[in-house]
């Protein structure tokens, strides 16, 4: 057996790639195919089984809903004895001749109890217990007023209301009886005259299980109590009281009216007849629901079986396609600058694969000598001219060039040179200086040494400093002053003709270290102003206020101050049209409150 099996597979490493693609093509099809069947085969019975269990749960509520529609005409009778005025006044004693008496009863106390009968059929039986007359007790549907304790608890007669009465349940080895108690009160329901009782005929549960059981004869049909107990039972003989327990401590369990129970064997649906205080619990049994289902499961079974060959065979396949494949990917990974001479040595073979390997072995020859006697030369020519360039640019050459110019300025008399050159060394050591944050009294001195220089060239700018020593030791990221100095000169400054002022001022207010850059330059309008906050906000992205001296924008400040200080920081802008603006940064100063950032 191995022998024909090793050949096999070697007759599928020699064939050619178009065959193999073929082969593979019918099992990517053919396999997605019967997977595609099985999912829609289980979705289908998902279906059926979720459509199933919510129209069997709608029938059984609007069967109940039914039974409770009936329940409620029959309360709908008190109102008749209620609004009978010759009962009425018979039960306060407005009667004093007995012959009065008797025609007010048969012309409108019986005709009311003949008229409810025919109202409703279910009621098999009215009794009033009139609470203070002795007088009719003999007549039909009239019964002593001591007599009521056969029927009603004290507890009970104390809970019934004028507008609440009291459904009651006996339960014999057969279907219960239930009945229906009520007050009969006095024209202003000030006190109680009787108690009537309407009771109930079992018939009309009956016909509410059997129409239940009609609709699956096989089902089995519980009554269940507040308390959780049977107390009547419509079953086959298919339910094990096993399973009837189970199901018991399901539905006190669960809150959803219907559910799967038994390892998902049973469908319970339950609804609630909530004047009765019960519950009626409807099983059926699944597998009597889909009875198509096992031979399905058999074809199931056949097509399981059918993938795991098909997936055997389809390793063998892929396994031949990709195997040399894999290894000479592996090989590629391993490829370097100073390894580009190891050949693939692997197995070749004869096919397209064997092609391609053929092919890269010769181009990473090609390669190596491409890299190793043209490019490295290049890379080291132009790594040499790099730091040539870079030293040409160090630091330390440019101070000392500024302050070379600095000292020949004054030695030549020429103090304002020298300041500018003082001035201007001073911005640039702090620029290119490399700590990740500073002070704001660091940046106070970049701003006073970027204005010096302007000073220079604009005789009418006026520089005016309010500070509060206490907030010069707070750090701060870099350059979050010296882009809103510039923004004034370039955006503000510039175009105004006369004197021209910048004013800073560094207060502390409470957990706030607060900011203010104000000029009197030309200032905004209300539609510039309102778009300069929307980018501040975040809501809008331009670069219309980006300064042109540093390049950082109002909205990378805020952005900086945001991440190092605290989301509560920010920035204010306040402007008039020809008077000016104010630039106001509230920095919140709560310990170890900003975030760790490189904000260089």
């Amino acid at each position: 057996m191995i022998n024909p099996l090793m050949q096999l597979t070697e007759k599928i490493v020699n064939m050619r790639i178009s065959t193999k693609m073929i082969m593979g093509y019918l099992i990517l099809v053919m396999l997605p195919f019967l997977i595609f069947a099985f999912f829609i085969y289980y979705q289908l019975y998902d279906k059926m089984l979720t459509q199933y269990q919510l129209a069997n749960q709608q029938n059984i509520e609007q069967v109940t809903g039914n039974m409770d529609s009936s329940l409620a005409k029959i309360e709908s009778l008190y109102s008749i004895f209620q609004n009978n005025s010759a009962l009425i006044d018979y039960l306060q004693g407005e009667y004093t001749d007995d012959r009065e008496l008797i025609y007010s009863y048969l012309k409108e106390i019986s005709p009311a109890i003949s008229y409810a009968y025919l109202g409703e059929p279910f009621v098999s039986k009215i009794t009033i217990y009139p609470k203070y007359q002795k007088r009719l007790l003999t007549v039909p549907g009239f019964r002593g007023y001591n007599e009521i304790d056969q029927s009603l608890k004290p507890n009970e007669i104390a809970s019934l209301r004028p507008v609440k009465g009291l459904w009651t349940k006996t339960y014999t080895s057969d279907m219960p009886s239930v009945a229906y108690f009520h007050n009969i009160y006095n024209d202003s329901y000030k006190s109680d005259l009787g108690i009537i009782q309407f009771a109930v005929n079992p018939s009309l549960l009956n016909e509410y299980l059997l129409k239940l059981r009609n609709q699956h004869p096989g089902n089995a049909l519980l009554l269940i109590d507040q308390d959780g107990n049977v107390i009547y039972e419509l079953m086959s003989d298919a339910f094990t009281h096993s399973q009837i327990s189970d199901i018991l401590s399901a539905v006190r369990d669960k809150r959803d009216k219907a559910f799967l129970t038994d390892r998902n064997q049973l469908l319970i649906n339950s609804a609630s007849l909530s004047r009765l205080g019960l519950t009626v619990v409807e099983v059926n049994k699944i597998d009597a629901l889909f009875k198509f289902l096992p031979s399905q499961q058999l074809w199931a079974a056949g097509g399981i079986a059918l993938l795991l060959l098909l997936s055997a065979l389809y390793y063998l396949i892929v396994t031949s396609l990709t195997k040399r494949i894999i290894l000479l990917s592996r090989h590629m990974r391993r490829v370097g600058l100073d390894s580009l001479s190891n050949h693939f040595t692997g197995k070749i073979g004869k096919d397209e694969i064997g092609f391609l390997i053929n092919n890269y072995n010769a181009m990473i020859s090609r390669m190596d000598e491409l890299v190793n006697r043209v490019q490295k030369v290049e890379l080291l020519k132009k790594e040499a001219e790099f730091k040539m360039l870079q030293a040409q640019i160090q630091p330390h050459f440019l101070y000392n060039t500024l302050e070379t110019m600095r000292m020949l300025a004054r030695g030549n008399n020429d103090p304002t040179v020298a300041e500018m050159a003082f001035s201007l060394g001073n911005i640039l050591r702090y620029s290119l200086s490399k700590g990740k944050d500073t002070t704001l009294q660091d940046e106070l001195e970049n701003v006073r040494a970027y204005i010096a220089i302007h000073q220079i060239r604009m005789r009418d700018l006026h520089f005016d400093l309010d500070v509060e020593e206490v907030v010069l030791s707070v750090k701060c990221p870099r350059f979050i002053l010296q882009p809103l100095v510039e923004n004034s000169m370039i955006h503000g400054l510039s175009k105004r003709r006369g004197k021209k002022k910048i004013k800073i001022r560094l207060l502390r207010e409470k957990d706030y270290a607060r900011i203010e850059v104000s000029d009197n330059g030309m200032g905004m309008d209300l539609e510039k102003l309102s778009m300069l906050q929307h980018i501040l906000n975040g809501k809008m992205i331009d670069t219309a206020f980006e300064t042109e001296g540093t390049g950082i924008g109002l909205s990378n400040v805020s952005e900086r101050i945001k991440a190092f200080f605290g989301m509560e920081s920010g920035i204010t802008i306040t402007s008039t049209a020809g008077e000016g603006t104010i630039c106001t940064l509230i920095l919140a100063l709560k310990e170890d409150g900003h975030a760790k950032i490189d904000d260089c």
